[in-house]
């Protein structure tokens, strides 16, 4: 006889399934049967048949006939279109199915919800006298500009489509940071952005992707030239329709549907915008070992870990630009192509963390204007607090 529970104890099996005060429990224990049997069966049978390739199949592997990959991306879709978010520390549902960041990458949608703590002001001033001192040292290694572009949140420039709950607060902790930097090499593209989005039938972000699009960033540069050709003259820059929008296109979610594994059943627009289609061809080599990575049409690398310089043929200017990024610079890449002849690309992370690296960039590449692109969430870490290496410590 077959019992529920241990030894003597155990309830017999047609016992509880007759007996009609365990009618609930019952009807409990036999949904989880028919779905343990559904699923055993069902989930290798899906996954054989969403598999792209059937070569791929590995039909003795239990890792890949039981992934619940799939099924978790059914489920997380059906949540998504309800407003719900199955991993909220890392993406929530705004309004209209828009998806934004959590709180899970600097705290970035509680600090935006905040007005600037007493912290918030003091560290806003380390950073600016931190932001100085740099200024300083680059003067006198013979750099001509220093700038940082602060890279709006998506949440900063589309807080209609937030929660609610989410909305930023006026003012926030950025502004905080604003206020200890000043403008003199931090240019804040909030309000560029914000004027421009009014102007344009196409989001300037991707609504799916945590990221502005080409568009977006098309106009953040147009921004940045205006207060950069202030203050060196003598730079050429593209021309104005090199700003335009020529068409938009498909795609498919992007990072934040990742992570949400919805990736395949979303979509978003992809616009273009005239400089694509610039002759601009670029090589791309690893400063360290001058080997070549990758050559023709635009740059393609990420933030970089290790630095790597990317040579323009045909470029505006023959200028040398140390370009600390992160991947906000993606969109960016083209028109620092366009616009520079010798772009060092390498991570602000790595850069702010290592000043003998810095100190040995700046003194062997001698670059004539270094340029950092850091997202908002991000400018306000304790390494933009970080102060130069003395003469010293050189």
């Amino acid at each position: 006889m077959f019992y529920l529970g241990d030894g003597q104890y155990g309830i017999p099996l047609l016992q509880f399934l007759t007996y009609p005060a365990n009618l609930i429990m019952r009807m409990k224990v036999i949904t989880f049967c028919i779905t343990s049997v559904l699923c055993t069966s069902v989930i290798p049978v899906l996954n054989i048949l969403f598999v792209p390739d059937i070569n791929a199949v590995e039909w003795k592997s239990k890792e890949f006939l039981y992934n619940m990959d799939l099924v978790d991306g059914w489920v997380s879709g059906v949540l998504y279109r309800t407003g719900i978010s199955t991993d909220s520390e890392q993406v929530i549902v705004g309004r209209d199915r828009w998806l934004f960041l959590g709180d899970k990458y600097e705290h970035g949608l509680s600090a935006d919800r905040s007005l600037p703590s007493d912290t918030d002001i003091l560290h806003g001033q380390y950073i600016g006298a931190a932001s100085k001192a740099w200024d300083s040292y680059f003067s006198n290694k013979g750099v001509k500009l220093y700038r940082v572009m602060l890279v709006p949140n998506k949440g900063a420039i589309y807080p209609e489509y937030l929660p609610h709950w989410a909305v930023p607060s006026h003012p926030n902790p950025t502004d905080a940071l604003m206020a200890g930097t000043g403008y003199a090499n931090y240019i804040d593209l909030r309000q560029p952005l914000l004027s421009a989005k009014e102007r344009q039938a196409v989001a300037l972000y991707y609504k799916t992707d945590s990221h502005w699009n080409m568009l977006g960033a098309a106009i953040a540069f147009h921004a940045f030239a205006e207060q950069i050709g202030k203050c060196v003259p003598e730079l050429r820059w593209p021309s104005e329709n090199m700003y335009e929008l020529v068409r938009t296109e498909k795609k498919n979610g992007g990072d934040l549907a990742k992570f949400l594994r919805i990736t395949e059943y979303v979509h978003d627009a992809e616009p273009h915008v005239r400089i694509s289609d610039s002759p601009v061809e670029t090589s791309e080599y690893d400063y360290n070992t001058n080997q070549l990575l990758h050559q023709g049409g635009f740059p393609t690398l990420g933030a970089t870990a290790k630095p790597v310089l990317v040579k323009s043929q045909g470029a505006l200017n023959n200028k040398k630009v140390l370009w600390l990024r992160d991947s906000t610079g993606n969109a960016l890449a083209p028109w620092m192509a366009v616009t520079f002849s010798d772009v060092l690309q390498l991570s602000w992370i790595t850069a702010t963390s290592d000043s003998l690296l810095m100190t040995r960039l700046i003194g062997k590449w001698k670059p004539d204007y270094v340029i950092y692109t850091v997202v908002e969430r991000d400018s306000k870490v304790a390494n933009f607090a970080h102060m130069p290496p003395t003469d010293d410590d050189s």
